[in-house]
């Protein structure tokens, strides 16, 4: 802008209260006069398209890209591009930073060390062991004095087992009071 085109906004001012006001509402109608500038901007030069664009087998890592992201470029010529950049070794580098980058699936043995959590571990499992093992042995000589007692409970009056034993008609009668 010109120093001329300035004046009538710098009388202005002169002539009235510099409030807040007055200096936004100055800079709201200087705002709506057209520029001298704005009218000199020259048009951007042709866009490329699809034809200008270079093949992409001739494109490395040195070539310019910036021909592709224009929006007369079709999108599916676009994401090749960007693909073939995005692929070469300035992007493609592993910065160690990546938190699941190493390889997890062999480890070190821990050797000789055994951690207090893991000997807790075994000794409790022994533990379970061994009473699993002591009521397997109980198990055979309690069932075998069970079975000795049941039979010394039928024996004493009637040999036969209980099921065979049919009540008699002496057992049902009452008795004279």
């Amino acid at each position: 802008m010109e120093r001329d085109e300035k004046k009538p906004l710098d009388e202005l001012r002169s002539h009235r209260d510099e409030g807040f006001i007055r200096r936004w509402s100055d800079r709201k109608l200087a705002s709506q006069q057209p520029l001298v500038e704005q009218a000199e901007v020259e048009h951007p030069a042709e866009q490329p398209c699809d034809e200008d664009m270079p093949p992409l087998e001739s494109l490395n890592d040195s070539s310019d890209y910036s021909g592709f992201l224009s929006p007369k470029v079709s999108e599916p010529l676009r994401k090749m591009a960007l693909r073939k950049l995005f692929h070469g070794t300035d992007f493609n580098l592993c910065d160690g930073l990546d938190d699941y980058a190493e390889d997890f699936t062999t480890f070190e043995a821990l050797g000789d060390v055994i951690t207090a959590d893991l000997r807790h571990q075994l000794e409790l499992q022994e533990q379970k062991e061994a009473e699993q093992q002591a009521l397997a042995e109980a198990e055979p000589v309690e069932s075998a004095t069970a079975a000795v007692e049941s039979k010394d409970e039928n024996s004493p009056e009637d040999p036969r087992p209980l099921a065979e034993q049919q009540p008699s008609d002496d057992d049902n009668r009452e008795s004279p009071a």
